[in-house]
């Protein structure tokens, strides 16, 4: 099951809904056994409690009415695993594999949906990619067994973890939160529909070359690794969403670098998921 967010045209509030072939069915409202479904939170612990309570909402929305929005809720905490493949970039030569894995957060306003643009920030030309799988949760734990974890994802999505390279050198947060730079979608396909994370496959293509390819299995920590780890720090709650860390091939991994530029257009995919398209402009910089 392919659980989004949405927007219809004319409205601006995001809608929570399945996606089919022939369109959306919405799911607002719903009464998925535990209550009314209002977030994709909600969709997303309904699915994994019981994925048949969502099955027969009926298309209710074409998708030539539908614009894409990021399938987070509004306030959802996106953790982030970096430094989790084997490569040379960013930080050079052969790193030394981290001990634990390496936390940190985005804010809101960083990501953009399917099919928007990704904006190259005015104060830099190391505008970067970066495809991951993502992780949403569906069920609460706390202090979470490595066993278990899997249990307790509600599902799985495609995340683009843009990075600003000179400013990632100062600090971690500033390289990976510029405003627009990331992106996540089109959707989240349900954890009954994916047998093992670990055989997903994490693609990306700039311009229809493909420039990054690799297994969640190459991952230093596995999700359930990740999801047991952070479970450590905070409870997890239900719509919360942990990015996996990206494999090499990174536009700062080529020699000379080759960085993203306005018109370059990107494909990030997961088989068995989806497939997330953005493009890129440069940012419209406005005297204050």
């Amino acid at each position: 099951m392919r659980l989004l967010r949405y927007i219809l045209a004319g409205d601006s509030s995001a809608r929570v809904g399945v996606a089919s072939d022939d369109g959306v069915a919405q799911l607002d409202g719903l009464d998925a056994g535990g209550g009314p479904i209002a977030t994709i939170g909600h969709a997303i612990a309904a699915a994994l409690a019981d994925p048949a309570s969502l099955e027969g909402a009926p298309v209710s929305v074409a998708w030539d009415e539908v614009a894409f929005a990021v399938p987070v809720d509004p306030g959802a905490r996106m953790l982030c695993a970096g430094a989790n493949y084997h490569k040379k970039y960013p930080l050079g030569g052969n790193v030394q594999a981290p001990a634990q894995p390496v936390y940190f957060n985005k804010p809101p306003g960083t990501l953009v949906a399917h099919g928007e643009d990704l904006v190259r920030p005015s104060v830099s030309i190391q505008f970067d990619y970066e495809v991951e799988l993502a992780v949403m949760i569906g069920r609460a734990g706390r202090h979470i067994e490595v066993a278990d974890a899997l249990d307790h994802v509600g599902g799985y999505s495609v995340l683009n973890d843009g990075s600003v390279r000179d400013w990632q050198r100062h600090s971690v947060a500033a390289g990976k939160n510029f405003y627009r730079s990331g992106s996540m979608g089109p959707w989240i396909m349900t954890a009954d529909e994916i047998a093992d994370p670990a055989a997903l496959e994490v693609i990306c293509r700039v311009n229809g070359e493909q420039r990054q390819r690799a297994v969640a299995s190459e991952m230093i920590f596995s999700v359930a690794e990740i999801i047991s780890y952070l479970s450590q720090v905070m409870p997890l709650e239900p719509g919360d969403v942990i990015a996996t860390g990206s494999p090499e091939g990174t536009g700062g991994s080529h020699d000379p670098p080759r960085w993203l530029v306005a018109g370059d257009e990107i494909e990030f995919e997961v088989p068995g998921i989806g497939v997330l398209r953005n493009r890129v402009v440069d940012e419209q910089k406005h005297a204050a």
